[in-house]
Formats: C-alpha cells, structure tokens, sequence
C-alpha cells in the first residue's frame, strides 16, 4: 500500500517515529504496510505476543552457533548461508527485519555480549557480518547492524560514556560498521551507551558519520529502551524509536503540538520509514521458504563442526572406536548457550555429547561428577559431591572426557562476568579426575574466552566446542571421533590472564569508561609488546599438517596480490586458514593487522597455489583527521596464525 508523506499531517508523520508496539511499526491504523522484527542474532527469538519483550514466551526455532562459532569457521560462504537460513526462519514466522548481526568489538574477554560478536579484529567482524547481511536480505527479509558504537561492555549501559579518541573510533570501532553497510543492511540500531559524553541515540555527529562517511540510506533504529529524549534524537538523525513508550509518546505529542522539530528533519524520517515499509511489503511476496527446517539444522551442524577450535592435542585425538571412554560434567548432558535477546528456544531435543559419540561408532558410558548436573548447571561453581566416584571409573577407561564452560546464565546481555576463570569446583574437578586418567581430554563450552592456566598442564587435550546451537554435542563428537578433521581458529585472543588485558587497566565507574588502551585491543597489544599469551589470535590445530611456499606479490591497480602455495603434508584431507597480516615500519602502529585470508581444502598430499587480494587503502591509519598511509614500505606476512610467521616479504606501495 503506497502512502504519500505529502498527505500526510506533521502530526501523523511525528507518530511514525516511534514503534506501534514492542515489535512493530505504527501503521497509522493501517495506511502503511505494518512489518515485525525481531531478536536475532543467532536464530530468530519471535515472541508469540507482539506486545512484550518474550514475557509470554517464544516461538521454537533453529538454535544456530554463535558469532564467535561462525567467526571461528573463516568461511564467509557460511556466514552467508547462516544468513539464507535465518531469513527462511523469519519467513516461517511472519517476521520482515532481523535485529542482526551485533559487530561491536571484543574489548575484554568478559563482556557479557561477546559470544553475540564476531571478534576482537574490526576486518573480520565486518566481513562476517557483510555476507550475514548479503545472506538474510538475498531471501527478502531484512537485517540490522548493531550496536551503534563502542558498546564494549554491558556495566551501566544506559548511562556510561565510553570516552574514545577519533583515530580509535575509526580503525577499531566503528571500522566493522564501515565494512558491514556496504552490504546495504535495512536497518543500523544505535547503542545504549553515550560516546565521548553524547547519548548514541542522540549523537549527530556519529549518525552523520554514518550517512555520510560510510553512506548509509535506511533507517536508523534506537536499541530498545535507549531512547531517553525523542526530540534530542530526532533532531540528530535517528530515524525511529523502539519499541513504544507512554513517556516518549507524551514528548511525540508534545512535538506534534509545538512543531518543535522541523519539518524536514521529521519527513526525512517519515520518508525512510515508509520507504522500509513499502520494501517489506513488496518483499513479502518474493519471500519463499527454500531450505526445510531439517536442512537449515544441517547448516547449524556445519558451522559448528567448522567453528569448533582444536586448542591442544599430545595425540590423544582423535579418538579410536575402540577405547573405552568415560564422560563426564554439567555440559555433556545439558545444553549451553548464551542469554539475554539472542536467546533462542531450540526447535529440536539436546541429545548428551556422550549419546552422540556413541552414534558416531564410539565406545561411551557416562558418569556424573557433580551432583546437580542434572538438574541445574549453577550448581557446579559449588557442590562436587561425586568426583571421587567418577575419578574411581576413570581409572578404567582408555580415555575421559571432561566437559565444562560457561553454564546458562554466565554470558548473557545486561551484565558482564566477574572473571575468565571457571569455577572453583570445576578447576579442581578437572585437576582431580585427570589425575586417575590414562588419558583426558577437556571439552569446553563458552562463548568467550577462559584462563586455563590452573589445569591446562594435567590435561593431553582441550577442545573449544563453544556455544555451538543445537547441534554442538554432535558437531563435537564428529571432532573427537575423527569424523570432521578439526579446521576452526581463534578470531579472538585468549590471554593467560584477564589482568593482561590493557582495557581491563584503563579507567571505568559508573559514568565513563576510559579507552586508554587506544588501539591496543586484542592481538594489536600483545602484537606488539610481545606479551605471551595462552593462545594467540588465529591459532587452531588440525588432525592435518599443512606447508607454505613459493610466495609471489604484486601491486596493481589499488590491489596488493598476494600469492603463495600451501600445501597438505599429510595423509589425512583437511582444511587450512591461511592469513595475511601487514604491518608498516612506523613504530607507533601495531607490526601486524589482518587485512586479508581464504580457507582451503586439500586433499592428503595436495598442493594449491592461493591468491589473497587486500586494497591498498586499507593500509592507511587514521591520523590528522584523515585516512592516510604512514609509510611507502610495508612487510607482508602469510601465517597460520598471528604469532606462526610461514612466509613474508616487504613491498613499496
């Protein structure tokens, strides 16, 4: 239905710049087309009452591995087809835009959010969420890039100014968000949080950053409950505020009545937003659901199996189908998951990782080690009732199994975590029973990085098997009994220690969070002042073994090209994630940043040659107010990760 923002009164176009209801336009009783959105990022969180937050429950729906499990694969073509298949699950459920994905930066490996990003490196979380975006919108629903900016952590979200100086914003912060509206996202939600002492939903010169610098045209949105002024953030270019409100309707009337925004701010608004609403309308009869539910479960294996992370391996794994092994621990049996709005009621039952080995061909049985596992996982950080009985079995079996992590309710949205470490109880649980096995092997379940320092040493093997939606227990199973040869990689650096991260030294109460680190985030810092850490940004092991040669580069027509062979030394097929990181030889700037990689299959003793193409603009740093390249010289390095150098070369641009 087409409506003329000329026809309209300043009144009606003011009541189109708030939401109807929680999840929904006004559709100014029906002259507009009225679309839904709805939680993402992760799979669809559609409330069955489109007047509440999810308070009267959720529709069931397919449970996908986090961000950080999608990162982890380095395969965009995934990241694409996660996309497809939540558009499919928005169409199922009636719903036109999906509130994702989330691209703020890993700050510190405790926020709250995390496992709802990408990574800690702006290039990646704004590749992976462009081919996100390309995914879902290809199928005619919409996506919305988030947290709009530097929401890095969730204490005092709604007031706290994260104080960022311009070149940090630039190149960390607002660089995924540059990356990720290439791909034309529907919507951008602005963030809770103030930057640099304005409110996010308020900030004129940040949204006109983002209309004019990075050219985006479609709607911006106010995160839920973030906006505190509606005629503030009109007036800066906010284009709608969710959901709706009796306190911002009062102002909205009150604006209506006084003409106290101009008219053109307001049809600006009006014009976009009715623009988005015709575009649903006409998508909606495009739309066509073209992968079953058991296919789009299919999907959510994949990456799972591609984002699970071998962190360690004294040959243990993978497992033969003929030793006995023992399992154990809260995570073996129950599902894990993050919390909050990316919360997601999984369409299909959890079946144990212990079931799942079994139906790959292994030899299982299972013992419980904590009391409660069963019933509530919090129970573990205090009670350990039946390790004696489960270190007693172990002493039986070939191999145990230990499974731990981040229990339901560790990660979530509106807090962070006090601490990397896990509890107490499973620290020496894992210490204990490794004691009295032959072999042990530590699977872990998080969205976020864990300090293993106390027990790494006791264990031959730990496996990150992350949040990795519904499928994880039988994507990690694959893993352990060689099914699926281990290809994930860390996108995010997991330091020996929270105290060794610069953010978690700089300055932060309850009104501003100080960035002192600058661009010291992640692997940046530890880059650069050669701090060891527990394992390095990019770093994953394979059941394969892979060799680098026969680099060649090339400069032309803006591109850096960059060539090389890598080749499978080994008897087993396998997947390798060759990265290409430049540094210049300006000292104030980190000695590498990522700026390109491509993940290749080889058959056992193949050989490929591999090209990487990286704009020569994207070498430039943010400085004097502008983007420009420090230096003529910069060394390209192809690695396998961060810190394992296989070959470089210096080139002049």
């Amino acid at each position: 239905m087409a409506c003329d923002v000329e026809k309209l009164t300043y009144a009606e176009k003011v009541r189109l710049l708030m939401a109807e209801n929680y999840w929904g336009n006004n559709s100014l009783g029906g002259r507009i087309y009225s679309f839904v959105v709805a939680d993402g990022p992760l799979g669809l969180r559609r409330a069955k009452d489109l007047t509440d937050g999810g308070g009267k429950g959720c529709y069931p729906s397919v449970a996908y591995p986090s961000a950080q499990m999608l990162s982890q694969t380095w395969n965009t073509a995934l990241a694409r087809e996660m996309g497809n298949c939540l558009a499919y699950d928005c169409i199922d459920l009636g719903v036109d835009i999906l509130l994702g994905p989330g691209v703020n930066i890993k700050r510190t490996p405790v926020a709250g959010r995390n496992f709802e990003y990408f990574s800690e490196d702006p290039y990646i979380s704004g590749t992976f969420a462009a081919e996100y975006v390309r995914g879902v919108q290809e199928k005619h629903v919409g996506a919305t890039v988030k947290h709009y900016c530097a929401n890095n952590l969730e204490y005092c979200r709604h007031y706290v100014s994260s104080e960022v100086d311009e070149a940090v914003l630039r190149e960390i912060y607002l660089k995924p968000f540059e990356l990720a509206v290439k791909a034309e996202p529907y919507m951008v939600m602005t963030s809770y949080n103030l930057v640099n002492g304005v409110r996010m939903s308020e900030n004129a010169r940040l949204i006109e950053v983002l209309r004019k610098d990075f050219g985006f045209d479609g709607v911006i949105v106010t995160d839920w409950e973030a906006c505190k002024d509606a005629k503030k953030s009109i007036e800066a270019g906010t284009t709608m505020i969710f959901p709706f409100n009796a306190e911002r309707e009062k102002e909205l009337e009150e604006i209506a009545k006084e003409h106290s925004v101009s008219e053109e701010t307001v049809d600006a608004a009006a014009r976009k937003i009715i623009a988005l609403a015709e575009r649903c309308e006409s998508d909606k009869k495009l739309r066509k659901a073209e992968k079953s539910v058991e296919e789009r479960i299919r999907v959510a294996e994949e990456i799972a199996e591609e984002g699970i992370v071998l962190l360690k391996n004294n040959g243990v794994l993978p497992l033969c189908k003929e030793q006995n092994v023992l399992f154990t621990g809260a995570p073996c049996k129950v599902y894990y998951a993050g919390e909050g709005s990316s919360k997601v009621v999984p369409c299909g039952e959890y079946e144990g990782l212990d079931e799942e080995y079994k139906k790959s061909g292994g030899k299982a049985f299972y013992c419980r080690s904590t009391y409660f596992e069963l019933m509530s996982p919090w129970m573990n950080r205090l009670c350990g009732a039946d390790i004696p009985v489960c270190c007693k079995m172990a002493e039986g079996a070939d191999v145990t199994v230990i499974c731990a992590g981040n229990e339901p309710g560790t990660e979530s949205e509106f807090y962070d975590r006090e601490r990397m470490t896990l509890s107490q109880v499973e620290e020496q649980t894992i210490k204990d029973i490794a004691a009295h096995s032959a072999k042990t092997v530590v699977v872990l379940f998080a969205g976020a990085p864990i300090d293993m320092t106390a027990w790494i040493d006791c264990v031959d093997a730990v496996v990150w098997g992350g949040f990795g939606g519904q499928c994880s227990a039988k994507a990690v199973a694959a893993v352990l009994s060689g099914g699926v040869n281990p290809s994930g990689r860390l996108t995010e650096t997991f330091p020996l220690h929270l105290g060794d991260v610069p953010a978690e030294q700089s300055y932060r109460d309850s009104f501003v969070i100080k960035y002192s680190e600058g661009l010291n985030v992640g692997y940046r810092y530890f880059e650069r002042c050669g701090k060891p850490v527990l394992f390095p940004f990019g770093y994953g092991l394979s059941y394969s073994e892979f060799a680098y040669s026969d680099l060649f580069i090339k400069v032309s027509g803006g591109e850096i090209l960059v060539s090389f062979s890598v080749e499978n030394i080994s008897r087993r097929d396998g997947k390798e994630v060759a990265q290409v990181y430049v540094g210049s030889s300006c000292k104030e700037y980190c000695s590498k940043e990522l700026k390109g990689f491509e993940k290749i299959y080889l058959h056992a003793n193949e050989k490929k040659k591999v090209t990487v193409r990286i704009e020569v603009d994207s070498l430039r740093h943010y400085t004097g107010g502008a983007w420009r390249h420090v230096s003529d010289e910069y060394t390209i390095y192809v690695c396998k990760n961060v810190n394992d150098v296989q070959l470089s070369a210096k080139i002049k641009i």
